[in-house]
């Protein structure tokens, strides 16, 4: 078979150089995601030992994309180079340059669209190669905050995720002036010069992010709290979630995510209430008027073993009658429920209240309802007997 007008010219490329364009590009869409699993677990194995090999997935789902475009880009590539016979002779622009000597303007070399496609490629290629080492330090960091939470280390918990945002910044620092001096030439070198001497104004610029900056290191060295604790500051109360560069979160007691400037945390009052152990809980309770004393006792006694039996409470309840409201007699329980990551305030808080309520009803006929209104019943009156009428 005669395989001669392969070698037939169209617009300055042979028909074999079409075709291998068109194979090379059908078989980048097919193959993508295999060859991309293939490389995924090449590299799952340098990683396996340090992850124990619990985070397969994980390490699939973050390297997918970067790997991914990796290897797209360099299929695109080398199909689009198979046609740059042609490509060399597509001029885009010239590029002029000023002679100094003469004060005149003379033709530069030539920018052709292959030009382009070379810049193009190694912009695409630098921007995937930078994602992948985010990625990969995502993952590490994402198995050493596990370890840290399986051993309820929350020092390490804390510093983690910070120390991790620090080297993302540095990975897209070097890619960017990388692209910088590869893709578009610029003189990297003055371009740091540049901005050593221009730094005054931008730390003007940039003093509130510079402070929040400095003041989140401030919070790892004095270490006034860790992950998990539950602090006040600024009038907003509840437990701690991650410290970042800018800002803290915190986790309000109405599930709501607060975040607070850094330099915050340094300048106001903060209270750590994790560091008491315990944390008060108040509740008044409305009695009906006329029960007699025994009953009073009877029932703050009840409601005293209530709290002291429900798992989660701490310290020594107290309860008593506070005084004598317009229709009610007010009791005043105070309990405290530890402050720890397995304890839920709001559970064992609910459990003690489902508890008193309970109480109320077996043994001192519910709760007093603050209404006015005629009754046709006798009220009650364990106090004392009234006399008898004469005949």
């Amino acid at each position: 078979m005669d395989f001669n007008f392969l070698h037939d010219e169209y617009w300055g490329n042979s028909i074999s150089a079409y075709l291998l364009f068109a194979v090379i590009l059908i078989l980048a869409l097919l193959l993508k995601r295999y060859i991309t699993t293939i490389f995924t677990r090449l590299f799952f194995t340098l990683f396996k030992k340090f992850s124990a090999g619990y985070y397969g997935q994980h390490f699939k789902e973050l390297l997918l994309r970067p790997v991914e475009g990796i290897i797209v880009t360099v299929f695109l590539y080398i199909a689009f180079y198979q046609l740059s016979l042609s490509f060399d002779k597509l001029v885009l622009f010239k590029r002029i340059k000023p002679v100094k000597d003469m004060h005149e303007q003379v033709a530069a070399p030539l920018f052709t669209l292959m030009d382009l496609i070379d810049h193009l490629f190694l912009l695409t290629l630098l921007v995937y190669v930078s994602l992948l080492f985010s990625r990969i330090l995502d993952f590490i960091f994402l198995v050493s905050i596990n370890r840290a939470k399986q051993n309820n280390d929350k020092e390490r918990q804390q510093i983690m995720p910070l120390l991790r945002d620090v080297l993302k910044v540095v990975v897209w620092t070097f890619g960017v002036l990388s692209i910088l001096g590869s893709v578009f030439h610029v003189n990297v070198s003055a371009l740091v010069a540049g901005l050593g001497v221009g730094g005054i104004a931008i730390a003007f610029a940039a003093k509130e992010s510079l402070e929040n900056l400095m003041a989140s290191f401030m919070v790892m060295l004095d270490k006034p709290f860790t992950i998990g604790d539950w602090i006040r500051v600024n009038g907003v109360e509840g437990n701690i979630e991650k410290v970042g560069f800018r800002s803290t979160l915190i986790r309000t007691f109405d599930k709501s995510v607060v975040s607070i400037p850094n330099r915050k945390l340094i300048d106001e009052n903060l209270e750590n209430l994790s560091e008491r152990g315990m944390r008060r809980a108040l509740l008044n309770i409305g009695a009906v008027y006329g029960l007699s004393r025994s009953t009073l006792e009877g029932v703050i006694k009840e409601i005293k073993n209530k709290i002291l039996n429900t798992k989660g409470t701490v310290g020594n309840p107290t309860a008593q009658l506070e005084g004598f409201g317009d229709s009610a007699l007010n009791i005043q329980v105070v309990f405290f429920i530890s402050v720890n990551p397995d304890v839920d305030f709001s559970a064992v808080r609910q459990e003690v209240y489902f508890g008193v309520y309970e109480i109320m009803y077996r043994h001192a006929y519910g709760f007093a309802y603050p209404t006015q209104v005629q009754l046709n019943t006798p009220s009650v009156n364990e106090v004392f007997t009234p006399p008898s009428k004469p005949e």
